[in-house]
């Protein structure tokens, strides 16, 4: 009966935060998902990457662009197809946080409730319907961490290798393995050195990302003729977007060129305040670290703590590259997935020996939070007034529409690539605007060509869109629809 009843309540958390990430559900949002959506579909027609314009970085995240292409096949090129992926690895982390705490501390209880903090966490609900890599590259780690730790726990040792092999396809989603590899190769060394044992479990998982990088090497050796392609593409990633990276970040904020003074704002006052003082994460990351101070002072769950204090100190501190140190700007919120697992597991066993009379009404505030916050990131990302542009633009299959490089993509997309060619370019300022054609339209994002112009590109005059020759039609937010309506048609 017990057990019938855990079952009945652990179906009805999970049920309530799948319909959670369809209520808010966000689709596309015109940002990094224009590039995978667009090289998703180059994959599937057999033209990969053509013409593509964008981040050097994304190309090479292949598994993340064939899984969504194989959605694509399978549902249709469409908006809904190409979070699919991101939805269903979302439901599977729901499930897959409960199997870790269970794994790891063996209570019941403790692991209900991450499972209740993962299925309210409002990052983990909002990016289940975006197309982004981040949800689905941390599944994996976290799936191929808890492979291995079960390996270690069992002795069987193809448990490990499943372990690998999921860092093996995280590898060719994002880059963010690495930071599971540094505590990784610590913990191995500790063994070695202080127990004087060889864990193989760790070797078997550092294994597999080591074969990764030397069959990915050998690749682009053919490829490319460049056996360290991938770092390669990595430092042009870094010179193209460079305003997304220190020192860049941390120079808007201090007005200063002062390399020790900007890293210092970066790390302590940007990086910092970011996770621990972010109402996006409900203070999680926060409460994690109280608990990882009782913990050492207790000297339990050691493993826990190491493995988010690492993974925290990481993301902080740790470079973006390695010609010189850059660390990560945290001001996204979504760079919280590494270290997300270990923070909801930490954060559920401290509250887990609180009475009731405490626990409960904390629940129902981190719930209701969590609702808040979900409005909150649909504000963020102006959720209706993209909707509400997405709609127009399916209602208007048939008008030639031209924009500038980047939201081309999502044009397409929206418009299920019926017709790429209704959708043209602007591009190079000898771009010449006054020939459009009457009746044609202008899509406008300042906001856009502000940064493409930051990557370099560039845009002809649109100031010519305020003259006679142009009537805005609409606008949705930032979006901004214009018509030609007079002038020479060519």
């Amino acid at each position: 009966m017990k057990n019938y009843k855990t079952f009945l309540l652990l179906s009805a958390i999970i049920l309530a935060g799948i319909l959670l990430r369809i209520y808010f559900y966000v689709g596309h949002i015109f940002s990094d998902d224009a590039y995978y959506s667009y090289l998703s579909y180059t994959l599937l027609k057999g033209d990969f990457a053509k013409d593509y314009l964008g981040y050097p970085i994304f190309p090479l995240r292949i598994t993340y662009l064939s899984i969504t292409a194989l959605a694509y096949k399978i549902f249709g090129i469409n908006e809904c197809a190409t979070i699919v992926f991101p939805f269903l690895l979302s439901i599977a982390n729901m499930i897959l946080t409960y199997k870790m705490v269970k794994l790891f501390t063996g209570n019941e209880i403790a692991s209900i409730l991450s499972l209740f903090l993962i299925t309210f966490f409002p990052t983990d609900i909002i990016f289940a319907t975006i197309d982004f890599v981040d949800l689905p590259n941390s599944f994996f780690i976290n799936l191929g961490i808890y492979f291995l730790y079960k390996s270690y726990r069992s002795g069987q040792y193809s448990q490990a290798m499943v372990g690998g092999f999921c860092f093996f396809i995280s590898m060719q989603i994002k880059e963010n393995i690495y930071y599971v590899l540094i505590p990784l190769l610590l913990l191995f060394i500790y063994l070695f050195i202080k127990k004087n044992k060889i864990n193989f479990q760790i070797l078997i998982g550092l294994g597999f990302i080591l074969l990764n990088t030397i069959l990915e090497g050998f690749i682009y050796l053919y490829l490319n003729n460049d056996f360290f392609y991938r770092l390669t593409i990595l430092k042009q990633n870094y010179i193209y977007s460079f305003y997304d990276f220190f020192p860049y970040t941390a120079e808007k904020f201090t007005d200063s060129k002062n390399y020790w003074k900007n890293l210092f704002y970066q790390i302590f006052i940007i990086n910092l305040k970011s996770i621990l003082l972010r109402r996006f994460y409900l203070f999680t990351p926060f409460i994690a670290s109280i608990k990882s101070i009782f913990n050492i002072k207790k000297k339990e769950y050691s493993l826990l703590t190491y493995w988010f204090l690492s993974i925290m100190f990481l993301l902080i501190a740790f470079t973006t590259s390695f010609a010189e140190f850059k660390p990560l700007d945290l001001q996204r919120s979504w760079y919280i997935y590494p270290m997300l697992m270990p923070t909801i597991i930490l954060t559920a066993l401290l509250i887990y020996n609180l009475k009731k009379l405490i626990l409960y009404p904390l629940l129902i505030l981190y719930m209701s939070g969590g609702i808040i916050m979900c409005n909150h990131y649909k504000g963020y990302f102006d959720v209706s007034n993209k909707n509400k542009l997405k709609s127009f633009l399916s209602n208007h299959r048939e008008a030639i529409i031209y924009t500038d490089h980047f939201t081309k993509y999502s044009v397409d997309l929206i418009r299920n690539y019926s017709d790429p060619d209704d959708s043209r370019r602007i591009y190079g300022d000898n771009f010449n605007l006054n020939k459009v054609k009457s009746g044609n339209w202008i899509l406008y994002n300042r906001k856009h060509i502000e940064e493409l112009e930051l990557q370099k590109y560039k845009f002809p005059d649109f100031s010519i869109l305020k003259s006679g020759l142009f009537k805005e039609v609409t606008s949705f937010g930032a979006f901004v629809i214009y018509e030609k309506t007079s002038g020479n048609d060519y």
